[in-house]
């Protein structure tokens, strides 16, 4: 699609200098005009159809691998010990599932193909202005280092900000999910911390919106500079071609003036989304990286080497044996007697075990310990 976009420039100059204003100063050639006009408006239509299938198929693969990113990090979370969960805020485990995952969604779905599309209309762009004036082209393409430096720059600071932007939305979750839910309202209605819990919500949530505005408006600058440099060359280049030609250093036609800004003005757009790209990738990084931070962890409890698995047949099976368990928390004092000293027992198959006790004395603990041989779906 972005090959074919840049044909209908080539044909515009054969339709200034052979078809509307032949050199030999004969008439418009009628039928040639026809043939390139119809050329033209049948590229447009094949464009056209070809970046409707483009978006069809990125948005189903890019949405695809975002999902497939989502449920690999869902099910990598659950594998987690519980001192994870008891370390960890929710509302944070929750903006990392939710808020990052979705913040790359946008680049998993375009990347790719902005990438292509864009670097295969720049490089077509280049050739065509090559072929058409090379002269022309040094010129057009003299600033292209200094905005590539520039745009890594700026790129840099965007990743910063989005990391502090991602870590203040986890806040953020993490203050409602802790203030909202049923133990949090009761334990701020009881000792009357309603507006200190408001003032401290509406204290992040004022830093959330500073960096937004941050994150927004960085680059916007540079992105303005390219806008009004890619602009100003189509005068540049009228100016340029006037010295040539009152200078008589090289024949430049009416249609080669044309073709070439026309050209050049479809260079600004995947030139900018090149940029646009390269600064998404960077800002992304910041995402991925809490991202994998999450899917890197490994699980403090796992099965042993010789572990055998569980039958998927319903109902309880196997025989649960505890034999002199001690266990302590590890954010226990050193002094401090184990949760569970010395535990034994011995629960068969289908038997029910009532543990019983004060408060304090391990018996959660022992069912945070003790291993579910069953779905409670299957039986």
């Amino acid at each position: 699609a972005s090959a074919v976009g840049v044909i209908p420039p080539l044909l515009v100059q054969r339709i200034f200098d052979d078809a509307l204003f032949p050199i030999d100063g004969t008439p418009p050639d009628l039928r040639l005009l026809t043939v390139l006009v119809s050329v033209m408006i049948a590229l447009f239509l094949l464009s056209a159809g070809l970046n409707v299938a483009q978006t069809w198929f990125t948005a189903t693969v890019g949405n695809r691998v975002t999902g497939d990113l989502r449920t690999r990090l869902f099910d990598h979370l659950q594998a987690m010990e519980l001192g994870f969960f008891t370390r960890t805020k929710t509302g944070v485990i929750q903006s990392r599932l939710q808020n990052d995952v979705g913040g790359v969604s946008g680049v998993l779905t375009n990347t790719v193909t902005s990438i292509l599309g864009n670097a295969v209309t720049v490089i077509a762009s280049l050739v065509a202005m090559i072929l058409i004036d090379w002269r022309l082209t040094l010129i057009a393409v003299a600033l292209m280092p200094f905005l590539i430096f520039v745009q890594r720059r700026v790129g840099q600071v965007r990743a910063r900000i989005a990391g502090e932007t991602q870590e203040s939305l986890s806040e953020l979750s993490a203050i409602t999910q802790e203030t909202l839910s049923v133990s949090g309202i009761l334990l701020s209605k009881s000792f009357n911390r309603q507006r200190t819990e408001s003032a401290r919500f509406d204290a992040e949530n004022d830093n959330q919106v500073h960096l937004q505005v941050r994150r927004a408006m960085s680059g916007q600058g540079f992105f303005a500079v390219v806008q009004v440099i890619m602009s100003s060359v189509p005068a540049v280049i009228y100016l340029v071609a006037g010295f040539l030609i009152a200078g008589g250093t090289g024949a430049i036609t009416a249609g080669t003036i044309v073709a070439f800004t026309t050209v050049q003005a479809r260079l600004l757009m995947p030139l900018m989304g090149l940029m646009r790209v390269a600064l998404d990738v960077q800002t992304s990084s910041a995402l991925f990286a809490r991202i994998f931070e999450y899917l890197d962890l490994r699980p403090a409890i796992v099965d042993a080497p010789d572990a055998l698995p569980v039958s998927a047949a319903p109902g309880p099976l196997g025989r649960i044996e505890f034999r002199d368990v001690e266990f302590r928390y590890p954010d226990a004092p050193a002094h401090a007697r184990p949760t569970l000293d010395g535990v034994s027992f011995s629960v068969e198959p289908g038997q029910h075990v009532a543990f019983v006790g004060p408060s304090g004395a391990g018996k959660t603990t022992i069912l945070y310990l003790t291993p579910r041989m069953y779905e409670a779906s299957a039986g």
